[in-house]
């Protein structure tokens, strides 16, 4: 008989012991590949993303977390800083390039992010389809938001205050999605970008639901606070009545409502600046840190500083897969075992019949790779389907992709591991049958 099918015969003869084996060691083995990837597909995203961005300046807070809100995405923000601070620093020749962040929005639980187009060369972002936007309430879209949402180009949506669940609706206003950008990797995917000025605007006159407001200002250079509230409520007004009855579009004076906001009350969350170093850097921290209500971080501390904390928690789980498939190990030997006591007779009839020692002892090793290289293979399906279920929670929570439909090169190493833990498992039982004493068993 084929030494295989010898195998395979014996190991569904018991099979509820073979399924507990081959469990336990896809359990293992999935946890640790499911970790793989979360770790490679994190470490990337965090590469492509972060990558380029040598400083950050923003509100006083948490060095991390203003890393985490305005670089990745992940974190809410410490606050605003003027913009005029931004502007200031555009004036330094040193300075070759800063790009303005203004976040608090969101669209169904979608970052909108005030910017310019300078932040979408930041992540090597391409259209898909569209155009880049100009002016205000224009929108272009990751292309994760676009199969998430629906959305494509000439649609409008409202957005809200806030990052998680909507404080507050701007429906004077519908944003207008312009373009579509292809998949990057980076944190593009799943944003919503707006050029910094729709902030400004959706804001204005929001007093109970936002950090900005519409003071008196320089009466000289701005209309008085009343004057503009007016003109937004006329403006919605007209807008919502003619979109109504489904007559001619009337065009928003975005550039009078602009006019109109005060200088003080033109906020943006954070400052990033790619590719700064050298005496300019210096000087940008050295300014930033003097000022009594802004900060400026160096990004990859802060990174690295955050991978190490990780680190003791990846341990544990870590640790715990390892654990379970040393169970796993222990559950095959036993099962192993305890088969080859009920088949004393069936080993000392095949050597009868021919069968050599060796022949006898790879048979029972055969057992034990064909339940490990088993395990594997469930493994794999756990592992990935796995990964692919909470990836749409961890898209949802960090900002960026995360799939279930990638194959690493490491994961051919848990094929090894596996077949070790076989073939370490099978080799006391091995043993026993090879040295079984054929006269001695079938006296009995």
């Amino acid at each position: 008989m084929n030494i295989l099918r010898l195998s395979w015969k014996n190991i569904i003869s018991k099979p509820l012991p073979s399924i507990l084996s081959v469990l336990l060691l896809a359990v293992g083995l999935s946890t640790a590949i499911i970790l793989k990837l979360t770790e490679h597909q994190l470490t990337e995203n965090i590469n492509n993303t972060g990558k380029d961005v040598k400083l950050v300046i923003g509100a006083k807070g948490s060095r991390l977390q203003l890393v985490l809100s305005s670089v990745f995405q992940i974190d809410n923000p410490t606050g605003n800083i003027n913009y005029g601070f931004y502007t200031l620093l555009k004036r330094n020749r040193m300075i070759k390039e800063m790009i303005p962040v203004s976040m608090g929005d969101s669209y169904k639980r979608k970052r909108i992010v005030g910017t310019n187009q300078d932040y979408i060369r930041l992540f090597s972002g391409k259209l898909k389809e569209g155009v880049l936007f100009e002016k205000p309430l224009e929108a272009i879209i990751g292309i994760a938001v676009a199969a998430e949402l629906g959305l494509k180009v000439g649609d409008e949506f409202v957005g809200g205050h806030g990052m998680e669940e909507v404080l507050h609706s701007h429906d004077e206003y519908k944003y207008k999605v312009v373009g579509v950008l292809e998949r990057s990797g980076s944190v593009l995917d799943n944003l919503i970008l707006t050029p910094v000025q729709t902030v400004w605007i959706m804001h204005a006159g929001h007093n109970d639901d936002s950090e900005y407001t519409l003071g008196a200002g320089d009466k000289a250079m701005h209309a008085p606070e009343v004057v503009l509230e007016d003109s937004l409520s006329q403006i919605a007004e007209e807008h919502n009545h003619e979109h109504h009855h489904h007559d001619n579009h009337v065009e928003v004076n975005l550039d009078s409502v602009l006019a109109n906001i005060d200088q003080k009350d033109r906020e943006i969350t954070a400052i990033l600046f790619p590719n700064l170093s050298g005496n300019a850097k210096i000087g940008v921290l050295n300014n930033a840190n003097n000022q009594p209500s802004m900060m400026a971080v160096d990004p990859a501390p802060e990174i690295m500083l955050l991978k190490n904390k990780l680190t003791p928690f990846v341990s544990i789980i870590v640790a715990i897969s390892w654990f379970i498939t040393i169970i796993a190990m222990f559950s095959v030997f036993i099962g192993l075992l305890n088969s080859l006591r009920g088949r004393k007779y069936e080993i000392a009839l095949m050597r009868v019949l021919g069968a050599s020692k060796s022949k006898v002892l790879v048979s029972i090793l055969f057992e034990g790779v064909i339940l490990s290289v088993l395990g594997y293979l469930l493994c794999l399906v756990l592992s990935h389907a796995g990964m692919e279920l909470i990836g749409s929670w961890m898209q949802n929570e960090y900002q960026y992709e995360f799939t279930g439909w990638i194959f690493l090169n490491s994961e051919l190493t848990y094929l090894l591991v596996a077949i070790a833990i076989g073939l370490v498992s099978a080799l006391i039982p091995a043993y026993k049958a090879y040295n079984t004493d054929i006269s001695e068993t079938l006296s009995k």
